[in-house]
Order: structure tokens, then C-alpha cells, then sequence
């Protein structure tokens, strides 16, 4: 049996550190409970993983930043790209308004040149804007905000620039249907002699060389040698090539505009009814054939079935 002064005892185990700090020197030690070294330790080994843990965030922080870093960079260069882009159609946009304006002043021109008239009202009051109201030539240089309004401006102009350039083009096309109707109207209107000679008899009364009576003369007769080319004095197509009474060999010719040619006396004819002719083709040759009473080419001029005096057409 145990006295009551007996009581279990646990002996604290010890690490010695023995110190020798020169040869002569007293050896010195020290005791370090093994708890305390196990305590550092395991503290130890915590600071080292904080540690770790530490730089891994660290580094994956820099890692994170740099990428965000690049892509802002990638995402500024591709916004100036979009600005440059921006400001090259804006710059484009300005040179279309420069070239509307130019053919718009031009075809007010050239219509009253030809007394055509101006173009409707709806035409003449659609505006397409000044020149570069916004400074779209230094788009490049503003603020996010202001390029938001001069791409909102730039999609108006468009729009008012694409309905100018559609009426434009009505309005061009009326008057490329009037110079070609007057080139039309220009290639059948006689403006030539039909044969090299002189005039023997004009037009209106006459006393007849047939029958010595007055009569109507509706043409002149243009003396010339037989076998002399004559010619068709405006574009045209044959709807008559023949004898008849009187003309003898004759030609004639609608030019269209309600335009009519008669050739009379012919001693040879050079076309087919329905052919085509141009101003200057040869038709037929000067003869005396049909009542005639010498070499000569009779010619009439008739505007919508009623003779005129030819010699209003001759150049």
C-alpha cells in the first residue's frame, strides 16, 4: 500500500544542445523539452504552407492580372481599329455628300439648259446635311459618348443620303429618256439634201410645166444629173419603193414624229420597203422618169399627212 504522499510522476523527456565556442571554452549546453521542439516544428510546418499558399495565390494573382492586362491591351488596339474604321466611313461618307451635291447641281444645270424644268417638289426639299457637322474627320480623338452620337448622326446621313441618291437617279433617268428622245428626234428629222443640185422649182403655187395651169407644188424639184446618189435626209424605214403616176420611180420614207420624205422621178431605186436607213444611205439615183421634163429629183416633206415647205430642212 501506497502512502498518501505517492503520486504518479511523468518524466519530461529532454533534447541537449552542447555549445563549443572555442577550444579553450567551457562546453555549454542546452536542454529543450521535446514538446516545445514539436510544438515549433508543427508551427514551423504551418508558416511554410501558409507560405506556400501564399506565393501559389500570389502568383495565380499575378498570372489572373497579367491576362486581364493583355486583354485590355488586345481590346484597346481592336477599339482604336473599330475607331479608324469608323472615322475611314465616316471620311467616305463625307466624299458621297461632296459627289450627291456635284450631281445634284448638275442636273439642275443641264435642265435648265434644256428648259426641262426642276425636279418635284419632294426632290428639291430632301436635304441630305452639311459637311462633317459632327468633326467626323477627328472621330479617332473624341470620347466614347460622342463617337455613340456621330455613329447615330452617320446612320441618318446614310439613310438621307440613300433616298437622295434614289431620286437622283429617277430624276437622271428622265433626263437620259429626254436626250435620247431628242437624239432620237434629232436622227429623224431631215437635215440634209437629198441630192447635190439647185432648186428649179420651189414650193407652193406654181403654173404647171406639164399642163401650164397653176397647181400646188407640194416639194421642190432639185435639178441634178441622172444616176446622181440621193439620199436619205434622216433615219428612217422604207414604206414605199416604186413606180406610181406621175412621180414615176419614187421613195418614201417615215422618220417617225409623224415625219415623212417623197422622192420622185428616180431613174433607180436603191431600197426595199421596211428596210431601215440612215441619214446619208444611199436610196435611190436621180432620173426623169413619170411626169418629168428633165432630170430632177422631186422632193417633199410631210408632217403629219400635210406638206411643209422642205426648204426649212435643208442645212
Amino acid at each position: 500500500m501506497r502512502g498518501k504522499n505517492s503520486r504518479n510522476t511523468k518524466k519530461k523527456e529532454y533534447c541537449t544542445f552542447m555549445f563549443l565556442p572555442g577550444p579553450n571554452a567551457r562546453v555549454r549546453t542546452l536542454n529543450i523539452s521535446k514538446s516545445v521542439i514539436k510544438s515549433a516544428l508543427l508551427t514551423l510546418a504551418g508558416v511554410l504552407v501558409l507560405s506556400v499558399y501564399v506565393i501559389y495565390a500570389y502568383i495565380h494573382a499575378y498570372t489572373d492580372v497579367r491576362g486581364k492586362v493583355r486583354e485590355l491591351q488586345s481590346m484597346g488596339e481592336e477599339l482604336m481599329q473599330q475607331k479608324a474604321q469608323v472615322q475611314n466611313f465616316a471620311l467616305n461618307l463625307i466624299d458621297y455628300k461632296r459627289q450627291m451635291f456635284l450631281i445634284r447641281d448638275m442636273d439642275t444645270r443641264l435642265r435648265l439648259a434644256v428648259s426641262l424644268g426642276p425636279r418635284d417638289k419632294t426632290q428639291l426639299l430632301l436635304g441630305i446635311g452639311g459637311q462633317d457637322e459632327l468633326g467626323l474627320q477627328n472621330l479617332t480623338s473624341i470620347g466614347e459618348k460622342k463617337q455613340e452620337e456621330a455613329l447615330k448622326e452617320m446612320h441618318q446621313e446614310l439613310t438621307q443620303l440613300q433616298g437622295a441618291a434614289s431620286h437622283q437617279e429617277t430624276s437622271l433617268q428622265a433626263l437620259i429618256e429626254y436626250f435620247e428622245d431628242k437624239r432620237s428626234l434629232y436622227a429623224s428629222t431631215p437635215a440634209a439634201w437629198p441630192v447635190r443640185g439647185w432648186v428649179t422649182s420651189p414650193f407652193g403655187n406654181r403654173i404647171s410645166p406639164i399642163n401650164g395651169k397653176i397647181q400646188f407644188h407640194e416639194g421642190i424639184d432639185i435639178a441634178a444629173e441622172i444616176g446622181s446618189p440621193v439620199v436619205a435626209p434622216a433615219d428612217g424605214v422604207v414604206i414605199k419603193a416604186g413606180f406610181e403616176a406621175g412621180y414615176g420611180n419614187i421613195v418614201e420614207l417615215s422618220h417617225g414624229y409623224g415625219l415623212k420624205t417623197v422622192f420622185g422621178h428616180n431613174s433607180q431605186i436603191n431600197v426595199k420597203p421596211g428596210q431601215h436607213v440612215k441619214r446619208g444611205d444611199v436610196i435611190a439615183y436621180s432620173g426623169n422618169t413619170g411626169s418629168s421634163t428633165g432630170p430632177h429629183v422631186h422632193y417633199e416633206v410631210r408632217v403629219n399627212g400635210l406638206p411643209v415647205n422642205p426648204a426649212r430642212y435643208l442645212n
